[in-house]
């Protein structure tokens, strides 16, 4: 009885790879797709991976998990996949897939508990959203608008438009980005090293905020808001700007300008002239120090 009770054990553990790996749907469309065209890619959990290629077309591979299904609309100018979860389904296992896709296309991806990782595009925008993941995301797009709930953002990317946003976890963003960018968390720390920007916003509630830039272009705006956390700031010598700091329980370093203290109360301030001061220049913070210094 006991050797029979060992073999059906033996037997089981051997079968249960198998029973896993046929529990598993191998994906693997192509889908033709105008220039231009747009591309939406929506998966609850697993992951997502995203790469450029020189064809008019999409191409999905990976796996589903168990009871999984993909669901695909398709016409000339849209390509829609859709990974379809079971009703009531426990299992842990998401879908991991891989999509490529044309130059000059439009993206939005879209997970719950699922990272992505885009890179190695040259997209004509990109929209990529998640619950509970990181996104990074790498190559040229047009403009961007990367957004998660808990977790991190790094982009390197090369855009004129740049929008980031997260609740719980930091931004990292590098390489060419400039024109107009903004940098949002509650509970995170934002690092920004951006070309010349237009428009630049960046607020973290509980974090710091650290930026550098190649400098402002004529007219260019900058903000900067921190309510706990530090805030440094480095441009080039040849920055023309308007600068204004303010801190309410913090100190303020500067490379220009006279820091002042009120008389009765707490908090100071900073008000200069950089060049010939052509843009505006912003930093608040509540309870942290401010630096700003300017490239010799």
């Amino acid at each position: 009885m006991k050797a029979c009770m060992r073999h059906l054990i033996a037997t089981a553990l051997l079968l249960a790879p198998l029973t896993s790996a046929f529990a598993q749907t191998a994906v693997n469309r192509n889908l033709p797709l105008s220039s231009g065209g747009r591309v939406e890619l929506s998966n609850v959990a697993g992951s997502v991976t995203v790469r450029g290629w020189d064809r008019n077309e999409v191409q999905l591979t990976g796996s589903l998990g168990e009871g999984q299904r993909l669901e695909v609309e398709s016409s000339a100018n849209r390509v829609a996949l859709k990974v379809v979860y079971p009703q009531n389904s426990h299992s842990s296992r998401g879908a991991v897939l891989e999509l490529r896709v044309p130059r000059a296309a439009q993206l939005q991806t879209s997970t719950v508990s699922a990272g992505v990782d885009v890179a190695d595009v040259d997209l004509r925008r990109l929209q990529s959203s998640t619950v509970s993941g990181s996104i990074t995301a790498n190559g040229r797009a047009g403009e961007a608008e990367l957004t998660t709930v808990s977790g991190a953002i790094r982009s390197q990317l090369q855009t004129s438009r740049l929008e980031t946003r997260t609740v719980s976890g930091g931004i990292n963003a590098a390489g060419a980005s400039g024109g107009e960018v903004s940098a949002n968390t509650v509970s995170g720390g934002i690092t920004l090293d951006l070309a010349k920007v237009q428009r630049l916003s960046a607020e973290s509630v509980s974090g710091s905020v650290g930026v550098r830039s190649a400098g402002l272009q004529p007219g260019g705006r900058v903000n900067l808001e921190t309510v706990s956390g530090s805030v440094s700031l480095g441009l080039p010598a040849n920055t023309s700007a308007q600068l204004k700091v303010s801190t309410f329980s913090g100190s303020i370093r500067s490379d220009v300008g006279q820091v002042e203290s009120p008389r009765y109360g707490p908090g100071k301030n900073l008000d200069a002239r950089i060049g010939g001061g052509d843009g505006d220049i912003s930093i608040q913070s509540h309870s942290g120090s401010v630096r700003v210094s300017l490239d010799r």
